[in-house]
C-alpha cells in the first residue's frame, strides 16, 4: 500500500521539483539577458542616423523585449497589481510579436479589433495567453501537408454585457482525441522534436485564464476542421475609479 502511494505521488513531486528548477533557471536567464539588452539599447543611441527605419524598428523591438524582461523579473518577486485595460492596444502588441513568425510560416494571420472592450487584470499576462495560443496555431501548419495551401489563423472576439470570448482558430492538422485531455497538464507537449517544447505553455495559459482573470478555457479539435481555443473572460464595461486605466 505504501509503495502504491509513493508511486502515485512521484509525478506531482517530480513536477514540483521541475517547476522549482525552472523558476531558478528563469531568474538566472532574466538577469543574464537584462544587462546585454540594456547595453544594446545604449549602443543604438550612439548611431547617428536615429531616423532610419531599421534603427527605429530595432529600438522598438528591444524596448518591447526589455519591458517583458522587467515585468517578468517583477512577477518573480511579487504579484502584479490589477489594472483596467483596453483590449485593442494589447491585441496590436500581440500582432506585432507574432507577425514575423506568421510570415515566415506562410500563415495568413487576422485578428479582430475590440475598440470599446476592457478587462481587469494584468495586460502582460493577457498578451502571454494569446501570444502562446496564436504561436501554437501557426505551428499547426508546419507539417508538410500544407506546402501550397492557404494557412489561415484567426483571433475572433465576441462580447456581451457579462463576458468577452476570444477564440484562436487554425485549420491545421488538429489534435488527436487521446491528447486533448492532457493538453493543459504541466510538462506535456505534443511537439515531437526534442527541445522544441517544454510542455508548460498551455499549462501557464490555463493558470492565467482561470487564476488571474477568473475566466474559462476550452479546446475543440479534429483532423478535418483544425483547432479552436476558446477563452471566456469577465467583461468590464467601465473601469473602477480605484484602478489605473492602461490605454
Amino acid at each position: 500500500m505504501k509503495t502504491t502511494v509513493a508511486a502515485a505521488n512521484s509525478t506531482p513531486e517530480r513536477n514540483l521539483q521541475r517547476f522549482i528548477d525552472l523558476g531558478r533557471l528563469s531568474a538566472t536567464l532574466l538577469h543574464e539577458i537584462s544587462n546585454p539588452l540594456t547595453a544594446a539599447l545604449l549602443h543604438l543611441e550612439q548611431i547617428s542616423d536615429q531616423h532610419s527605419l531599421s534603427v527605429r524598428q530595432t529600438k522598438r523591438s528591444l524596448n518591447r523585449l526589455k519591458r517583458y524582461v522587467d515585468i517578468a523579473r517583477r512577477q518573480l518577486r511579487d504579484h502584479a497589481a490589477l489594472t483596467s485595460f483596453c483590449l485593442n492596444p494589447q491585441i496590436q502588441d500581440i500582432k506585432r510579436l507574432v507577425l514575423p513568425a506568421a510570415r515566415a510560416a506562410g500563415v495568413n494571420l487576422t485578428l479582430d479589433s475590440a475598440p470599446h472592450l476592457r478587462l481587469q487584470g494584468d495586460p502582460i499576462k493577457f498578451q502571454q495567453i494569446f501570444t502562446n495560443l496564436i504561436m501554437n496555431a501557426i505551428e499547426a501548419y508546419t507539417n508538410d501537408r500544407y506546402p501550397e495551401l492557404s494557412k489561415p489563423v484567426h483571433l475572433s472576439i465576441n462580447s456581451n454585457s457579462h463576458s468577452v470570448t476570444l477564440t484562436v482558430i487554425d485549420w491545421g492538422e488538429g489534435i488527436a482525441p487521446s491528447k486533448l485531455t492532457k493538453l493543459f497538464e504541466p510538462f506535456y507537449t505534443t511537439k515531437g522534436k526534442i527541445g522544441h517544447g517544454l510542455g508548460i505553455g498551455l499549462f501557464v495559459v490555463k493558470q492565467y485564464v482561470t487564476g488571474s482573470f477568473n475566466g474559462q478555457i476550452k479546446v475543440l479539435s479534429s483532423s478535418r476542421s483544425g483547432t479552436r481555443f476558446i477563452v471566456s473572460l469577465p467583461a468590464q464595461a467601465y473601469p473602477p475609479s480605484h484602478l489605473k486605466a492602461n490605454r
